[in-house]
């Protein structure tokens, strides 16, 4: 067990593909969500266990391309680099799934904030 007092994770690498990512966090006394576009590359098994050794190798490893936000930006908001990520079947379904999505926690109530090179618009 990874947790000391229970509980588990599993360790993976993610698929490739186009995605939608978000997050929702509490700024002010009020509900926020950070929402954005990029892609998951494959990266070569090499880089991929480099990178585990820097982090912890037990949890799972998303070889994310943010355009338009960089890792400093993205740390910068609330310092969590816990995301929410849905696949699409091509980078044209994500954007138009970002903007339904983006839409509905609107409606929810939560302020939304696009982020990076998002391109929701076709």
């Amino acid at each position: 067990m990874y947790f000391r007092l229970g509980g588990g994770t599993l360790k993976g690498v993610s698929k490739p593909g186009h995605i939608v990512w978000s997050r929702a966090f509490i700024s002010g006394g009020k509900l926020h969500a950070d929402l954005g576009v990029a892609e998951v590359v494959k990266l070569p098994e090499a880089e991929t266990a480099r990178r585990w050794r820097e982090t912890t190798p037990q949890w799972p490893i998303m070889h994310a391309v943010f355009k338009g936000v960089t890792r400093d930006q993205m740390m910068a908001r609330h310092k969590s680099n816990h995301i929410q990520v849905v696949y699409a079947p091509n980078e044209k379904q994500a954007r138009r799934a970002a903007r339904i999505k983006a839409t509905a926690l609107a409606e929810l109530g939560l302020e939304v904030h696009l982020c990076g090179n998002a391109r929701l618009l076709d």
